[in-house]
């Protein structure tokens, strides 16, 4: 009885550890859905995270088992929160153009890095009384910066697998359009997703 236990479970951990390595040539889609913390980074003045969702769809073009060429179209919630509760919230739409180095033994483990190119779609103010103001004229309308992640993907199936991953973003525009503050404010955030990955 303990034999025929043991070795259901080895079996069932053996199947979600299967080698999710794509070769050369190989196209896949993800989509995928996530929670961002977002802030804005400043050398004079220290902003809150601001929580929201994110969602997309990314796919990898293969040139290798270890390289692949990242890109999509993604959802990002970003802004900020100040000290006393004021939220700034930026509603992107980002087309990430990132390398992706897979790695590990069964090449489960990714890192990937490059630009991200953002479009702002939305941005308000909503201040602690409950009262909100549109600022999408106050806001930079494009932004970019440097994208760097890292994730794991299991096997579901022969055709389905699954990832978790983290997804970290630093702007590079000040993301005050009309210069109203005396300093300058940067987009930034880090990001946790869930998804699935099919071949093509």
């Amino acid at each position: 009885m303990k034999n025929n236990l043991l070795f259901t479970v080895l079996a069932f951990c053996s199947f979600f550890t299967m080698s999710a390595q794509f070769e050369k040539g190989d196209i896949t889609l993800s989509p995928q859905l996530g929670v961002n913390f977002s802030t804005y980074w400043s050398t004079d003045v220290n902003y809150n995270a601001r929580s929201s969702a994110t969602f997309g769809l990314s796919g990898n073009y293969y040139f290798s088992d270890r390289w692949s060429l990242k890109s999509g179209l993604i959802y990002n919630g970003m802004g900020a929160k100040d000290g006393y509760d004021n939220i700034d919230k930026l509603n992107y739409l980002a087309l990430p153009l990132n390398a992706s180095w897979h790695f590990g033994k069964k090449r489960n483990w990714y890192l990937n890095f490059g630009p991200n190119l953002n479009f702002l779609l939305s941005a308000e103010s909503e201040f602690s009384d409950g009262s909100k103001i549109g600022i999408q004229n106050s806001i930079s309308s494009f932004d970019v910066g440097l994208g760097l992640g890292i994730g794991y993907t299991f096997n579901i199936s022969e055709s389905f697998i699954m990832f978790v991953d983290y997804q970290g973003y630093f702007g590079f525009i000040n993301a005050d359009k009309n210069g109203v503050l005396p300093y300058n404010i940067q987009n930034s955030k880090d990001g946790f997703n869930v998804g699935g990955i099919f071949k093509l």
